[in-house]
């Protein structure tokens, strides 16, 4: 799962003249897409900075945090990309995409970790496998943008501020 800002498409005429003048845009981009990166991680905690609500969760994680009950997701978040063009913010974990946008997983066989066999309170015995039928994910964006692909007003606020702070200080006066 991955988002990209370009100089091109996702800022003002007016901001991207101005960054068109800078011959190294790189340090502008890396400000530009820590921004997201960051509101990204605290909307793990913070459901104002979701573009959507997220749909109640029968497993949370630490601080009732849903999708954070191994944080493997939440620390996965990263700038994975930066060139003098573009910057793409993106996560590693398979089950990403599935959770920003909702969406079936399809049947598979759990087996155990650590050990040779699975048990959790109620099972009658151990099992060395299980069928997951596959189940219906519901969306819990957690990426700053919408279904449609465009930034949420905060995001978009956040990011100009950012922007134009690095801009004055990257600038000649």
């Amino acid at each position: 799962m991955q988002v990209t800002f370009s100089v091109r498409d996702n800022i003002s005429p007016e901001l991207a003249r101005l960054a068109g003048r800078l011959a190294n845009r790189r340090p502008l981009l890396e400000a530009t897409g820590m921004q997201p990166g960051r509101m990204t991680k605290r909307a793990f905690n913070d459901a104002s900075l979701r573009p959507s609500a997220w749909a109640p969760v029968n497993k949370v994680g630490p601080k009732n945090a849903p999708l954070k009950l191994s944080g493997a997701l939440y620390q996965s978040i990263k700038i994975s990309n930066l060139t003098n063009d573009s910057v793409t913010i993106s996560s590693d974990r398979k089950y990403a995409a599935i959770h920003q946008m909702g969406g079936q997983t399809k049947a598979h066989i759990i087996l155990p970790k650590y050990g040779k066999a699975l048990f959790w309170p109620g099972l009658a015995h151990p099992v060395k496998s299980v069928k997951h039928p596959g189940s219906n994910i519901p969306a819990r964006p957690f990426f700053p943008f919408r279904a449609d692909g465009a930034p949420t007003a905060t995001a978009v606020h956040k990011m100009d501020a950012i922007l134009r702070a690095k801009l004055r200080a990257m600038l000649p006066k």
